[in-house]
């Protein structure tokens, strides 16, 4: 519970009944690297809080991968637009290490929050949180070179060189990885 209420806090103060309400919907799984969260064209049904690992969502076009979203601990993860929609994924979310992950059921999160308001304000949070997040990827491919967007990179998750392939980092940067090669060698002083 004590990872959870962390997690919670840096979002919206709840009460301890709307922390218990909410914890007694999460469940604890460990996912090996590789290990496929959410398939192409399947309809998810759960999300998840990223406690140990990373986690990418990708997608796939011309046989050429194209990573959207990098998640590391502490964050959530899932296909949001998907869950909301009900609808089948159109990304991937694979654990590119072993993961530890907090797993509910969205819609019996979103039920909870049409039910109590601090949930709900919790919820809305959330939501903030991812919509700003995307944003900012999208500013960041718009507004950065290739350089820039690896040193920021670095910056918001220190040591990501050593976690995961060099090929996602290139993807996620939306380049090819002799260019991320090349930024890297540059970069080293």
């Amino acid at each position: 519970m004590d990872f959870f209420k962390e997690f919670a806090l840096s979002f919206h103060p709840l009460s301890e009944d709307g922390l218990e309400r909410i914890f007694n919907l999460l469940t604890i799984k460990k996912f090996p690297k590789n290990y496929e969260l959410v398939s192409l064209n399947q309809t998810p049904v759960n999300a998840y809080i990223l406690k140990t690992g990373v986690i990418r969502s990708y997608s796939v076009e011309k046989n050429k991968e194209h990573t959207k979203t990098i998640y590391t601990p502490i964050s959530t993860s899932g296909n949001l637009g998907a869950l909301i929609k009900n609808e089948p994924s159109t990304l991937i979310y694979e654990c590119l290490t072993d993961c530890e992950v907090l797993e509910f059921n969205y819609k019996d999160f979103y039920n909870l929050s049409l039910q109590y308001h601090e949930i709900s304000i919790f919820h809305y949070k959330i939501l903030q949180n991812v919509y700003i997040r995307e944003e900012g990827k999208i500013l960041e491919l718009q507004m950065l070179d290739a350089t820039q967007r690896y040193k920021k990179l670095q910056e918001n998750y220190p040591g990501i060189d050593n976690l995961i392939n060099q090929y996602h980092i290139a993807s996620y940067l939306n380049i090819t990885p002799v260019q991320l090669s090349r930024i890297r060698k540059n970069s080293i002083y």
